[in-house]
């Protein structure tokens, strides 16, 4: 039997409804507390007989604040689970839960039979178990915000899932705020594509790069032109392809995406209505390949979503930037995100294979890590990592030593040639740290201050600037 109390809110008013069903020797199983206003205790006890009920409900009425006391037939959890439980066993496509740790929580019997298991035996079960081509781990750690069309094959059959994350309130998109994630599977021929969708990869929204993911996020809601820029290796194919399945059309339409070729770049002769056309490396094309180019985007559909990638916005020809100009992302380089290295190291390794997300580092490797500029940014980084780990995997080491890792190259991204011609090395180094010191000491009122962040004492600080002839910016 079920019982719905409705109540005024006072302190101690549950203790004594629940002393009287003790005084009773009522055993209750399960409780809620709730109601439109916040009035109502919900208590579900099995073996209450009617005669019981009917003598409790006498002493509840005595109790001060009680105002009903009725018999109901489901607790409203109760009723919230079988209604959505009648719902998705009604739902012909496969739908699923899981929690952060990629677990199966919840699934219809679509899902179950997708997966050649029986709907008992799903919860539970790793979801990477069933669908290993996709990044499950790094999408639970990932951005927390909706995809869609996300392309994969179970058991021989195609399907696009969308994947709606489940957040807490309060910070909504934020990676702390992830509890897991809702899938709906659906089937598609992906004879009917026109071109190979490109793979869904994290964004891995660490340090600056978090206001990239920010932004890409708002950006990707729009219809207009966007251009991605960024250093070679800076992620902006990533981001590119993200803006695909970050668009709720992404179920059912397609993404080209585009590479120039001997400085020209070639529009396919047929495309759909609606999706995403990526064009990469902007800045790599001839002026006249970029004004022919230009042409051709005028006559395509408006409902096409135009994505472009470039390293130099400079080098994009006025009437085309012209085109890019009221969306963009600036992707920060890897150099600019030192806090953030080892976490992106980390999930390099994940990336790259399960026995290397075992890994460990040396203290002095993740220094190296960190020290290095990365010219080439998570393309350089991912080479290193994966030459690192395999050597590190051959001597069935634990975690990465010194001995692993290749020599770095020292490639700085100073221009040595344009300004140090003619200086002597240690001429060189005071033009250094000269700079450095007038770059730092903006926005910053002490010397105690900037020696603190330097790692100096005080005193060096003030001889340092006293022979520059620099002074702090005091308010």
């Amino acid at each position: 039997m079920r019982v719905e109390i409705t109540c005024a809110n006072r302190v101690g008013i549950l203790h004594e409804i629940m002393q009287i069903f003790g005084e009773y020797r009522i055993n209750v199983t399960s409780g809620e507390l709730g109601g439109d206003s916040g009035d109502k205790v919900y208590l579900s006890a099995p073996g209450m007989l009617a005669t019981q009920y009917q003598t409790i409900e006498k002493s509840l009425h005595r109790v001060p604040g009680v105002q009903r006391v009725r018999r109901i037939s489901l607790l409203p959890l109760e009723r919230r689970h079988f209604e959505l439980d009648t719902l998705l066993r009604h739902v012909t496509d496969p739908v699923l839960s899981v929690d952060r740790g990629g677990r199966v929580v919840a699934a219809n019997l679509a899902a179950a039979r997708t997966f050649g298991v029986s709907l008992d035996k799903v919860p539970g079960l790793q979801l990477q178990r069933f669908l290993p081509l996709m990044q499950v781990a790094e999408l639970l750690r990932d951005f927390a915000v909706p995809r869609y069309g996300l392309p994969l094959v179970v058991r021989g059959q195609s399907f696009r899932v969308d994947w709606s994350p489940i957040t807490l309130e309060g910070s909504p998109g934020a990676v702390d705020s992830l509890a897991g994630a809702v899938l709906r599977l659906q089937p598609w021929d992906s004879s009917e594509l026109i071109t190979e969708l490109p793979r869904p990869m994290v964004l891995w929204d660490f340090d600056l790069r978090r206001q990239s993911c920010l932004q890409l996020q708002d950006l990707s809601e729009l219809s207009a032109p966007m251009l991605i820029l960024g250093e070679r290796g800076s992620g902006k194919t990533t981001f590119a392809c993200a803006v695909h399945y970050l668009s709720p059309s992404a179920s059912k339409a397609d993404c080209y995406r585009l590479t120039p070729r001997c400085g020209a770049l070639q529009l396919p002769a047929h495309l759909r209505q609606t999706g995403t056309l990526i064009l990469e490396d902007l800045h790599t094309l001839t002026a006249e390949a970029q004004i022919e180019l230009l042409r051709e985007i005028r006559d395509l559909p408006t409902s096409l979503r135009l994505v472009a990638t470039s390293s130099d916005r400079g080098a994009i020809a006025a009437p085309l930037a012209q085109l890019f100009s009221s969306l963009a992302i600036s992707l920060p380089p890897l150099r600019n995100m030192r806090p953030a290295l080892p976490r992106f190291a980390r999930a390099l390794m994940r990336q790259e294979s399960s026995e290397a997300s075992e890994l460990d580092f040396d203290n002095q490797v993740m220094e190296l890590i960190k020290l290095h500029d990365w010219p080439d940014n998570f393309n350089g980084l991912s080479d290193y990592l994966k030459v690192a780990s395999s050597q590190c995997l051959i001597r069935e080491g634990g975690a990465i030593a010194c001995t692993d890792v290749p020599d770095l190259m020292v490639k700085s991204e100073l221009p040595w040639r344009d300004w140090a011609r003619g200086l002597s090395y240690k001429e060189m180094m005071a033009q250094l740290e000269r700079a450095l010191l007038t770059d730092m000491i903006e926005g910053r009122s002490s010397t105690r201050e900037l020696a603190k962040e330097l790692g100096i004492s005080h005193t060096a600080v003030a001889n340092k600037l006293r022979k520059y002839g620099l002074s702090m910016n005091k308010e």
